[in-house]
């Protein structure tokens, strides 16, 4: 009886052992990371992830420097080698912490940028990326550094004008772009061409294989959508957002960040950076492409 007595209690007891040594494995874990803010701290830089791309004014890699070196985008580390606005203003955070910048290009895709940061390839992501609910379930972001609106591109001669013309159309879009899952609430009846960067979807309007694409830009209604993209104008304007800075959850980089962020507005820095790399400020409309 007292056997079976203790046959009985003794699964209880190991089941309490179990979770105690659960609990104590977390602890452990919990104090062996100090933070991201640590991390960078200990290793003495900072690690950018980024998705450069041709004629990008926030990131854009040195191409002659490829080639010079025989060297992959994915090979690119140094801050040098890379220039736009958020290789500016990730590298002056770098600064103001105290640690050099390291900047790892994702290059297997857009969509990748943010599943590299939750696996602990970099500590932050800046690249082009607009805040939106769907990325804050899986990433926390700093405080917007910029806003512009996502629009509808066309070349000068198209009829495009209202959300209702999209109907039918066909729009060409970067793979993992938030503007995807946004066109798709706002105009069903659109067809979609998914492309691999954006200057493919400024090529694939140009020569007639797609009738639009979504572009983030601060020109006005009718204006060029940016010098880089001479042949295309804004047809109108779907929605405002924000730009800002990935982080992952719970990061204790965000306060820093945010803090870094507020400092450039208040002294104008900020305001300078956009003017260096956005050749098309808000307000201000590219000229249209001669006939």
């Amino acid at each position: 009886m007292i056997r079976k007595e203790a046959l009985r209690r003794e699964p209880v007891r190991t089941c309490r052992a179990a979770s105690g040594m659960t609990a104590a494995l977390l602890l452990l874990a919990a104090a062996a990371w100090a933070g991201d803010l640590a991390d960078v701290k200990t290793r003495g830089k900072l690690i950018l992830l980024c998705y450069p791309s041709q004629n990008s004014t926030f990131v854009s890699a040195d191409l002659d420097v490829m080639r010079e070196k025989s060297l992959k985008l994915s090979e690119l580390r140094n801050p040098e080698y890379f220039k736009g606005l958020d290789v500016d203003l990730v590298k002056g955070f770098a600064k103001s912490l105290g640690v050099e910048l390291e900047i790892h290009p994702v290059t297997s895709g857009y969509d990748a940028l943010l599943p590299a940061l939750i696996a602990r390839e970099g500590d932050l992501v800046a690249s082009s990326l607009s805040i939106t609910p769907k990325r804050l379930e899986s990433v926390d972001f700093s405080e917007p550094y910029l806003t512009s609106w996502v629009a509808v591109a066309v070349p000068f001669d198209s009829k495009i004008a209202t959300l209702a013309d999209l109907a039918g159309k066909k729009v060409a879009l970067m793979r993992g772009s938030s503007q995807l899952e946004f066109l798709q609430s706002q105009a069903p009846e659109v067809k979609i061409l998914l492309t691999g960067f954006s200057l493919e979807n400024y090529v694939a309007v140009k020569e007639g294989e797609a009738d639009f694409t979504l572009m983030d830009s601060r020109a006005p209604v009718g204006g060029g959508v940016s010098a880089a993209y001479p042949d295309l104008k804004v047809a109108f304007r779907l929605r405002e957002f924000g730009y800002g800075v990935a982080i992952r959850k719970g990061s204790d980089l965000r306060d820093k960040l945010n803090a870094y962020i507020a400092g450039l507005k208040q002294s104008g820095e900020l305001d300078r950076m956009v003017e260096r790399n956005d050749p098309t400020p808000a307000g201000k409309t590219p000229p249209a492409p001669r006939p």
